[in-house]
């Protein structure tokens, strides 16, 4: 729900300012944070940096609060945004604190509007919408934290812990997460030098065209026949609907009716024995009246028909198109001044669905959804939907139809993470009926998908992130810990928690609470350091050397040799006596072939997958 910001200034800073100093009297302050929307109670970056915040504050005699801004759609905006720095501005406000990327752009398009205010930009660089390039502003002050020595941290981590084989899950095109990797190879390295035991990293970027891993799958209906059947089937035979098939005794089978010839609408349906000795009555479906029902298979064969009636007043053609525009999808014949439910055919390969277009005045109906109400009033309505390239990644599933199957299984498409894909299976052929579903994806891996009957005919399931595909491919060649620092979109927790608990996930940035270990970026103390010693138009780093980095995990509680080893590296980044080898041009590939050239390690393997770009299809 939106936040509505009242014109009346107090009753603004009574609905959405919260105090955060307790010996503040007056609205007047000298600190003021700005989360990301979320609370300064989020066990994150916005809690992190108000601590941070408070704790400088407290220790210096000065007045702090912060803003929670309501969002817009979900989104952080910069007019948003603008209307809280205006506040803080208005009310005295020395220094404004903003922590995480979300502040990149919008500061950028601020900070210059306010000149003697001071703003701290937390793990971020200004730079305008349409490019990357960093921008100084002379009253920004940038924090960068170290990505190569968290991950230092994180491979030193897994190695001293008894881990042996492990993965980095990267982002091509991100700088940052290179670094990520180069540093998490780098600290694997030392480990398993310092040990003397042999250790491998798999190195894959998930959206490297090197790599070209298909995430796409195939969802495959597969037939048996009926003579090789454990049980006694039973024969159902649907006339102008769907649900014929051979079932064994206890099926349930959803029958639906076909869409009404024009002029007409569905009525009841019929029921027919096919078994010499069995009432009709036998024939056990869920209801007369509804087009769609449930049948529970009991012994005998049967015939179920569709029954149609003329409509008995006015009506209107709804027509809904199919998703390339060309042809007709569905039509159905609606009484005026009644309705009905239509639902957007399947995205085309690579897109999703955007909205309907339709000439016809609908309303108030939200034309986003891909299933609507439709009113009839006075005049045939043509509704055609329209799709998009999405904004998160999409993923295509084919379904095919087995052997003794006759003709084309539905529910091909492209689909994003969250979708619920509803599959058909074809008819079986005379002497076959329907056994299972099988996917598999191209190389024979799982796909993470968890069908809701993969005994029925007709099933669902929701759509998962594929780009977890990449670790399970490396959870089943033996990898037990997986580094994802920097990963912004694919997830290696999609890939644990879809194959096996037991599988390590290390993780970078914020606290995780479901990783084996998180290299937390330290917003508080950054925070601090940044308001004692404020600079202006500069980028600083926030490293070992400042405290900006911690662990939420080193060893075992009964291990104090391995949390004694920790703080020794942990001092030696900070001092400067271990020098880590930067990404080249902002690129992981680079990095791991000037590795294995020189042969930086004895004991680490660094298998880097997207430069050798092979997989064995």
């Amino acid at each position: 729900m939106k936040k509505i910001i009242s014109i009346c200034l107090c009753l603004v800073l009574a609905c959405s300012v919260f105090v955060g100093c307790a010996k503040q009297e007056t609205y007047q302050s000298d600190i003021v944070l700005i989360t990301n929307g979320g609370t300064i109670k989020d066990d994150g970056y916005n809690q992190s940096a108000w601590e941070g915040v408070s704790a400088y504050a407290d220790d210096n005699g000065m007045s702090c609060r912060y803003y929670q801004p309501a969002l817009a759609d979900g989104k952080l905006t910069t007019e948003n945004v603008n209307k809280y720095v205006e506040l803080a501005a208005n009310n005295g406000a020395k220094f404004i604190v903003l922590p995480g990327d979300e502040f990149a752009v919008i500061t950028y398009e601020i900070a210059s509007t306010y000149p003697d205010i001071n703003f701290i930009l937390i793990d971020a660089i200004p730079h305008s919408a349409d490019t990357n390039t960093d921008s100084y502003m002379k009253n920004v002050m940038s924090i960068s934290f170290d990505a190569s020595q968290s991950g230092f941290l994180a491979g030193y981590l897994a190695v001293i812990n008894g881990n042996t084989e492990l993965g980095f899950l990267g982002e091509y095109k991100s700088r940052n997460s290179a670094s990520y990797g180069a540093g998490f190879v780098q600290g694997a390295a030392y480990a398993a030098d310092s040990l003397g035991i042999p250790v491998t990293v798999d190195w894959a970027d998930y959206d490297s065209p090197l790599v070209d891993y298909n995430y796409n799958f195939a969802v495959k209906a597969c037939y048996q026949k009926i003579e090789d059947a454990d049980e006694k089937t039973f024969t159902v035979k649907v006339v102008d609907g769907i649900g014929s098939g051979t079932y064994t005794e206890g099926s349930n089978v959803t029958i639906t009716a076909n869409i009404a010839p024009e002029g007409k609408t569905f009525d009841h349906w019929e029921v027919k024995s096919d078994t010499d000795g069995v009432k009709d009555k036998k024939v056990n479906i869920s209801s007369k009246t509804k087009s769609s029902m449930n049948l529970l298979v009991e012994k005998c064969d049967c015939t179920i028909t569709a029954i149609y009636r003329d409509l008995e007043n006015d009506y209107k053609t709804v027509t809904v198109m199919d998703a390339e525009n060309k042809n007709v999808f569905a039509e159905y014949s609606v009484e005026v001044e009644n309705g009905i439910s239509v639902k957007a055919p399947v995205a085309p390969e690579n897109l999703v669905f955007d909205q309907w277009e339709t000439t016809a005045d609908l309303g108030e109906t939200d034309l986003t959804c891909k299933e609507i109400w439709v009113d009839v009033k006075d005049s045939d309505i043509v509704l055609t939907p329209t799709y998009k390239a999405p904004e998160s990644p999409s993923f295509n599933v084919t379904v095919q139809t087995g052997e003794g199957g006759n003709g084309e299984s539905t529910g091909s498409g492209s689909y994003v993470a969250g979708d619920v894909v509803e599959v058909a299976a074809a008819i079986p052929q005379d002497g076959y009926m329907f056994s299972h579903w099988e996917n598999v994806d191209s190389y024979g891996d799982g796909t993470g998908i968890s069908m809701a009957n993969e005994y029925y005919w007709n099933t669902t399931f929701e759509m998962v992130d594929r780009y977890a595909a990449v670790c399970d491919t490396m959870y089943n060649k033996g990898i037990t810990t997986i580094f994802d620092g920097g990963c912004s979109i694919a997830s290696a927790y999609t890939s644990k928690w879809n194959y096996d608990f037991n599988e390590n996930v290390i993780s970078a940035g914020a606290n995780n609470k479901d990783s084996y270990s998180t290299i937390v970026n330290n917003y508080g103390e950054a925070v601090k350091d940044a308001l004692a010693d404020y600079k202006g138009g500069t980028v600083v780093a926030a490293n070992c050397s400042t405290d900006g980095l911690y662990a939420t995990f080193v060893s075992p509680e009964e291990n104090d040799d391995i949390q004694t080893k920790y703080d020794e590296v942990y001092k030696a980044l900070a001092d400067g006596k271990i020098q880590l080898v930067p990404v080249q041009n902002g690129a992981g590939y680079d990095f791991c072939e000037l590795f294995n050239e020189e042969k930086a390690s004895k004991c680490l393997t660094l298998n880097g997958w997207f430069i050798e770009a092979q997989r064995t299809q």
